[in-house]
């Protein structure tokens, strides 16, 4: 191999800053290239080429929130398929496949399909958004929209002082109930139902899950969880961080042990049949 440039035979490899173009838009990516030892001028064989433009496919990806051809093998090594068994799964051509898997940039429809049929967690979260988008604010929902964002946030924050799943449930309903109270509308938009063990946010064990896969929540011993990083406080309003600091107090003197009895005597709990949804009417009977 001659460089074009000074006719040199001397080569050697280098990992070389390059900007190519992915669907209109320039990309910085670093990858091998045989590099002259005279004039210091790139040259590419067909190996380093494919290369490149996988790493310019991914680093395009990474920019816009699509899987990388990496992530999509990664789907496919974990559902134990060979690319003709993927592309079946997938309903889409083997062909699309092998691209994907190398240099060729799905769409975001694309990019959603794949998520659904290979990412639990995501089509887990996806199916909990349709159920929470089909049901409008309500009695049953504190007369607010549920928010993913403020559920996970005050669960980040009850955690730190309830510990388990089963005295946190309990931190939930009387926060959401108590600002429904006082306020007119709960807190995070749960829904809650009544469950042998006291009043329970609707979808919890799921809710949880999500959160556990994502990496928001990790178990932290026996029957115990923690939240992997601070509460984000600034998406509360200052009434709603007000209630929240309410029900941490009255759940940190035991870790939320009497909010558990105590949800056992609501009228909300008692008057409410099992695994039907908990009116907010009956927070005008809280005993907090």
């Amino acid at each position: 191999m001659k460089c074009p440039s000074c006719g040199k035979e001397e080569f050697e490899t280098k990992n070389i800053r390059f900007t190519p173009e992915i669907k209109g838009e320039e990309v910085e990516v670093v990858a091998p290239a045989s590099v002259c030892a005279r004039c210091h001028a790139p040259l590419m064989d067909a190996a380093q080429m494919n290369e490149l433009r996988r790493r310019a496919a991914d680093r395009y990806r990474v920019l816009h929130g699509l899987l990388t051809s990496e992530e999509i093998l990664k789907f496919r090594h974990a559902l134990g398929m060979s690319q003709v068994a993927f592309a079946n799964y997938l309903k889409v051509g083997e062909a699309s496949i092998k691209r994907w898997e190398t240099y060729y940039v799905q769409d975001p429809v694309q990019d959603e399909h794949l998520r659904l049929k290979c990412d639990e967690v995501y089509a887990e979260f996806n199916a909990l958004e349709l159920h929470w988008k089909s049901h409008p604010p309500d009695m049953y929902s504190g007369n607010r929209r549920f928010s993913w964002e403020l559920f996970k946030q005050a669960v980040r924050f009850l955690i730190k002082v309830t510990k388990s799943p089963l005295f946190l449930n309990k931190a939930l309903f009387y926060a959401d109930f108590r600002h429904f109270k006082t306020y007119g509308k709960s807190i995070t938009g749960m829904r809650y139902i009544h469950l042998e063990y006291g009043p329970c946010p609707d979808q919890y064990q799921n809710l949880i899950q999500c959160l556990m896969r994502d990496g928001s929540l990790a178990a932290a011993g026996h029957h115990q969880i923690k939240s992997t990083q601070e509460a984000d406080l600034s998406v509360f309003d200052d009434e709603e961080i007000q209630t929240l600091m309410l029900v941490a107090q009255l759940a940190k003197q035991d870790q939320g042990k009497r909010l558990l009895q105590l949800s056992h005597e609501e009228k909300a709990y008692k008057e409410t049949e099992p695994l039907q949804l908990i009116s907010y009417e009956f927070a005008r009977t809280l005993k907090i």
